[in-house]
């Protein structure tokens, strides 16, 4: 999809403030026909630029000896820190591109924030991703006593999957989560109209890619796939984000849906006119300004909200 042949129907409904994110995302630069993920990774490169803010880096030995890396965006605070899980579909992105991102969120909230820089599908399909948020998890709840676990897109399916995993081994314990129009459902979605298969940003195409890279032809699980969880009761305060533009919008409400129905406190804001990740791709508008502002006021409530408990 190109800009010039993008849905007609979405971009009558965009919010006219964020058009100009058209020709910056994926679906615009990528060619028609099949997609791989060698093809999506150098388009990919080709869009994002290298970030400016530096990290503190841990590294973690994993059992086969490699090393998981943390990035540390460190304030003084003691009682409550987060634990920020990276988006790119299972298979794109990395902590490091999202340093500015959590550098502006840490100064933002005042609270140390740690990216886990998690393997990547379908060289390390499902669980080794989740495996990773998991350990970065423990290293985090052994050094504050409250820890609010917060992801975008993929990185907001992660977030979910991980708090549905420490919830059945019981432990470490989750004070929220916060999930940017998350991935959940590797399941086509008869609610997703033609409209929205062939959307802005993040389109039916590129999640079919990445849902098959994640699974790597293994059956998705409720961890994999928390959309497919039977059973959410035991989890954390959860505020769910999505626009009504973003192809998964549908899932993301059904998600906050039942939540609710397991006794979950739960927050779901759905914005009209928005598209998938339009606040991080387009920052300096107003729209994106109060929607982060507004994300910032949600996650200092679940940050307060863990400490005090």
């Amino acid at each position: 999809m190109s800009a010039a042949t993008a849905n007609t129907a979405v971009l009558e409904r965009l919010d006219p403030a964020l058009t100009a994110l058209v020709p910056l995302t994926l679906p615009a630069a990528l060619p028609a026909g099949p997609l791989t993920v060698e093809l999506v990774r150098r388009v990919d490169a080709s869009l994002v630029s290298e970030p400016v803010e530096t990290a503190r880096v841990v590294r973690l030995a994993r059992s086969d000896g490699s090393a998981l890396e943390l990035r540390l965006h460190e304030t003084a605070r003691t009682d409550a820190a987060i634990l920020w899980i990276h988006g790119g579909g299972m298979f794109l992105g990395s902590a490091r591109q999202d340093d500015t991102l959590c550098r502006s969120l840490s100064a933002a909230l005042g609270a140390t924030v740690v990216a886990v820089d998690y393997r990547l599908a379908p060289e390390h399909p499902h669980p080794a991703p989740l495996d990773d948020c998991y350990t970065a998890l423990g290293w985090l709840a052994r050094r504050y006593p409250s820890v609010v676990v917060a992801g975008a897109s993929a990185g907001g399916g992660l977030a979910a999957g991980l708090a549905l995993l420490a919830r059945d081994r019981s432990g470490p314990a989750i004070a929220g989560l916060h999930l940017s129009y998350p991935m959940l459902d590797d399941r086509e979605s008869p609610m997703i109209t033609t409209e929205l298969a062939d959307t802005v940003v993040w389109n039916a195409r590129l999640d079919a890619l990445a849902w098959q890279a994640y699974l790597g032809g293994s059956p998705a699980d409720q961890y994999a796939a928390p959309g497919r969880a039977a059973d959410l009761s035991g989890l954390p305060p959860t505020v769910i984000d999505a626009g009504d533009l973003d192809l998964f919008v549908h899932e993301d409400v059904a998600f906050a849906s039942a939540l609710e129905t397991a006794g979950v406190d739960v927050t779901l804001t759905v914005e009209a006119g928005a598209p998938h990740c339009f606040e991080f791709i387009l920052p300096d508008t107003d729209r994106s300004r109060a929607t982060l502002e507004r994300k910032h006021a949600a996650l200092a409530g679940l940050l307060d909200g863990g400490a005090a408990r």
